[in-house]
């Protein structure tokens, strides 16, 4: 077994069991968090096939009220470390949220306000618990706090999307199951159409399927061209582990291309540090919404088993991931990361004008891939890693929109009509990853890459000059920077000394989509617990222990922590081993054609060789037999 091996259900259970003979925790500890120990990358790196590995696991315990770090170690049996965490609130976990759900179902006060909706029954109410966020409610100091928000389902297997139920919100404490608060805005018609999406219901509201789709088989009847031994995958001159972490969902370790029988390192973790869903809609049961779905809930914990549907089409390889509930029990997500071979078009192309010859090489991707459903949204989170040497990272989101009622005469400044009597409002989906750069190494520099036109004057004498013109990122405060498309910046992560062949740094560079921040005002509660959304780039010198861009826990209470935190000092980032925190997405200004499930919507960035290579990497891919040619 590898230091960086995913954990097994039996490691977890021996977890537990080495806390219980220690006596520190009982029947009443809950438990939010738990993931491998990662040792220093230095000591990764020097482990070598057949060396002993101490594995050791890291969790969060909750124990009579107070809130515990602890290492434990798997191999001896052993507690390695056991910290009170004071002021902090832990994640909310899924058994949790369930016994939210019922207690706010079965609260008078819900059920008489849902009578004055005509909903007589409430075990026909979908409740959709949120984070509250930091808004200076009195009754939420000190507590574990819920803001449920409620949608009807006349039948178990209706959309509740589709009929929401408006001006209603219900504060629930975690931990006594108390309702601590009700709020009674207004009350909107019920919506009069379903919006199911399932085969029979579309067939009955909307008429047939298509019926002139033909099959498209992928077959790789030679089997793949990758292996997967444990957790880690060689394809073609690519190497790299891979995990599904609790919190952080799918993590990339050790990130390697082989060139001229040298393994070089180029990215030595990979991950999602944090994502923020903040709804610009004033309405209140809307404008509190800006959910830390990584850090608050846990991607991990949220990961979908990839064995149904079509997540994956192809010659598919699973790896089965396991999870830790708050409850103490194990649960097994079978098949979480699908691993396929695509083909990606034209690799490379040229015809010789002269001589007619043609040369063409296809390319095709190696896909790496997890989806997790965090209420509403699926999100589906693909490493792509090409025979070129580029690498990249597209999210892909659909599921439902969350909904709100709407009525005759009501303000759409902040939404958009998508059914009768249902809007939906305008949002934005912001992710921040976090990439421990290792370009040849853990000796890096950052440069910011801009193309300007140049002046009037002698070196311009028509008007028609530009270049791009580079500036290195000195500091943390210096690397704050936001995406310019005007331009085409781009921003390329060297090693501060080997070079390549031409005398450049070897290098790769990050290039962002086209992308926002966050719309939000500085000073409002969303940006203050996810100021990383207000920065396309942060980078910082690796410290392993700065791995969320929002804090260690930003439930409820986490103005400042995170990305602010760790850059308050103004490091240097030059000539070391840095991190970069890219901040991406896309804002959904919605329309009619996303509902009542929405087309899939893309967002992601690029990380591509510049002087990595002393060529074209993709030049010894070999032309495709003419039997797969017409």
């Amino acid at each position: 077994m590898h230091p960086l091996s995913m954990m097994t259900a039996e490691e977890i259970e021996t977890g537990i069991e080495v806390l219980r003979d220690s006596g520190r925790i009982d029947d009443s500890s809950t438990f939010h968090g738990c993931c491998i120990y990662e040792p220093a990358k230095e000591e990764v790196a020097a482990w070598q096939t057949g060396d002993p590995v101490d594995r050791r696991l890291d969790l969060v315990v909750r124990h009579h009220g107070e809130v515990y770090e602890t290492t434990v170690s798997i191999s001896r049996g052993e507690v390695d470390r056991w910290e009170m965490i004071p002021d902090v609130v832990p994640r909310v976990g899924f058994v949790e949220l369930f016994k939210v759900m019922g207690a706010c179902g079965s609260d008078p006060g819900f059920q008489e306000a849902l009578k004055k909706r005509g909903i007589t029954d409430s075990s026909t109410v979908q409740i959709d618990p949120w984070p509250t966020g930091d808004y200076g409610f009195e009754f939420e100091n000190g507590r574990r706090v819920q803001r449920c928000i409620a949608f009807h389902r006349p039948t178990p297997n209706d959309n509740g999307y589709a009929y929401p139920v408006d001006g209603l919100m219900v504060h629930v404490d975690v931990d006594t199951l108390e309702v601590l608060h009700i709020e009674d805005f207004g009350q909107w018609p019920m919506a009069t159409e379903r919006g199911n999406y399932d085969v029979d219901s579309v067939v009955s509201d909307y008429g047939p399927m298509r019926e002139d789709l033909r099959p498209v088989e992928i077959t790789q009847p030679e089997g793949v061209s990758f292996s997967v031994e444990d957790n880690e995958i060689c394809w073609q001159k690519w190497r790299f582990r891979m995990v599904v972490d609790d919190t952080e969902g799918l993590v990339l370790h050790r990130i390697a291309y082989t060139q001229d029988g040298v393994e070089r390192p180029v990215i030595d973790r990979a991950s999602l540090a944090e994502m923020v869903v903040p709804y610009g809609d004033t309405r209140p049961s809307q404008a509190f919404k800006h959910a830390l779905d990584s850090g608050e809930y846990g991607l991990g914990m949220t990961a979908n088993s990839l064995t149904l549907g079509c997540d994956c089409v192809g010659e598919i390889v699973y790896l089965d991931a396991v999870q830790l509930l708050d409850d103490g029990s194990v649960v097994t997500t079978g098949n979480a990361i699908c691993i396929h071979e695509e083909d990606f078009g034209i690799g490379w192309k040229h015809t010789d004008m002269l001589t007619e010859e043609v040369e063409v090489r296809r390319s095709r991707r190696l896909v790496v891939s997890t989806i997790s459903t965090v209420g509403n949204y699926e999100y589906g989170f693909f490493w792509y890693f090409h025979l070129d040497g580029s690498i990249k990272l597209e999210i892909k989101l659909t599921g439902i929109l969350t909904t709100r009622a709407h009525g005759e005469g009501d303000d759409l400044t902040f939404a958009r009509q998508i059914a009768p009597n249902v809007s939906a409002p305008i949002h934005q989906h912001l992710f921040c990853m976090r990439l421990d750069m290792a370009i040849d190494g853990n000796a890096n520099n950052v440069v910011e890459v801009n193309t300007e036109a140049l002046p009037p004057g002698p070196e311009n004498p028509y008007n028609t000059a530009f270049a791009a013109r580079e500036t290195l990122l000195t500091s943390e405060h210096s690397a704050m920077r936001e995406t310019n498309s005007s331009s085409s910046r781009y921003w390329r992560i060297e090693h501060s000394e080997k070079t390549n062949r031409l005398g450049r740094p070897t290098a790769y560079r990050l290039l962002p989509s086209s992308t926002p921040t966050m719309f939000a005002s500085a000073d409002s509660p969303h940006a203050q617990r996810a100021a990383f959304a207000k920065h396309n780039l942060w980078v910082t010198p690796t410290v392993g222990s700065e791995r969320y861009a929002a804090g260690d826990y930003p439930t409820q209470r986490n103005a400042g922590q995170g990305l602010p935190g760790y850059t308050s000092e103004d490091r240097s980032v030059c000539d070391t081993d840095v991190t970069i925190w890219h901040s991406f997405g896309l804002t959904h200004d919605v329309r009619i054609e996303d509902y009542p499930v929405m087309p899939t919507e893309y967002t992601g960035f690029m990380l591509v060789p510049d002087g990595f290579f002393e060529r074209n990497p993709a030049i010894d891919v070999p032309p495709n037999n003419a039997d797969h040619c017409h």
